[in-house]
């Protein structure tokens, strides 16, 4: 069995990332600095599911493609994130490579834990908004909400809808898209 270390003294980039191969620790570069992760919980997991099924059968219906980490998403030198499901439309679908994830998805969305809240909501928000991801959705589980950022709203820090337990999720990027917060949690 191989061990692992980790250089947090240096900067990492993509080569260095590609150096560690499959793993079975969700990992992620944000900045040049290596982020690894505990596994997600079971209630995680199963919001993930979820919203998944959602996501699959609207894509289902407009020949897209969806999904779910880990799925490594190439931003620039020093940014590979690993967002918990990605929402790829047909017109968009040359962005899948062999190795990932090499472009703008359409829709991103990040199902937070106690050890990412920070990063999910602060240094990815950020990342998903400047390189111009069309929308960017937050779920809390722990407070069973759901915030969607709009790449077209004014107030980059402001959700264009915020529920809390229930409520009707709809799309700007997946018009047909309907569905109750209710039945993710």
């Amino acid at each position: 069995m191989k061990t692992l270390t980790i250089d947090n003294s240096k900067v990492w980039t993509v080569e260095d990332y590609l150096l560690l191969g499959e793993t079975s620790t969700p990992c992620q570069l944000i900045d040049g600095d290596l982020i690894m992760s505990p596994s997600p919980t079971p209630y995680h997991q199963l919001i993930l599911g979820n919203l998944y099924d959602v996501l699959k059968l609207n894509a289902k219906k407009t020949d897209a493609i969806v999904f779910f980490a880990p799925m490594d998403l190439y931003i620039d030198k020093q940014n590979i994130l690993q967002p918990d499901l990605l929402f790829i439309s047909k017109e968009n679908k040359g962005i899948i490579t062999h190795r990932g994830i090499e472009g703008v998805p359409d829709l991103v969305v990040e199902i937070i834990s106690p050890s990412n809240i920070f990063t999910d909501r602060n240094k990815k928000k950020k990342i998903y908004q400047q390189i111009g991801v069309k929308e960017f959705w937050i779920v809390d589980p722990a407070n069973k909400t759901l915030e969607i950022y709009s790449k077209s709203q004014a107030d980059l820090d402001t959700p264009t809808l915020f529920l809390v337990s229930e409520g009707e999720v709809r799309s700007a990027v997946l018009p047909e898209l309907l569905f109750n917060l209710q039945d993710i949690f």
